[in-house]
């Protein structure tokens, strides 16, 4: 039986995973997706960067270990 485990929140990110995510924003905001932090004159990576470190960015990760770990930043909000 595999069990769904939820981390309490804050977990940490691995490098892998926080680089998959500041990516996929930063091509969003390249695309035309709503900026979710105010006065930035920046480019869509430092925005990215930014609205991750402020944890703005909803994001489900799945990792898979003894059976896949659920972690949802949304869940504890």
């Amino acid at each position: 039986m595999v069990s769904k485990i939820k981390q309490p929140f804050p977990f940490e990110y691995t490098r892998f995973e926080k680089a998959r995510i500041i990516g996929s924003r930063a091509l969003q905001i390249a695309m035309g997706a709503p900026v979710l932090i105010k006065g930035t004159g920046k480019g869509p990576m430092e925005i990215a960067l930014e609205e991750f470190e402020r944890n703005l960015i909803p994001i489900t990760v799945k990792r898979k270990s003894e059976g896949f770990v659920w972690l949802q930043k949304s869940d504890y909000f």
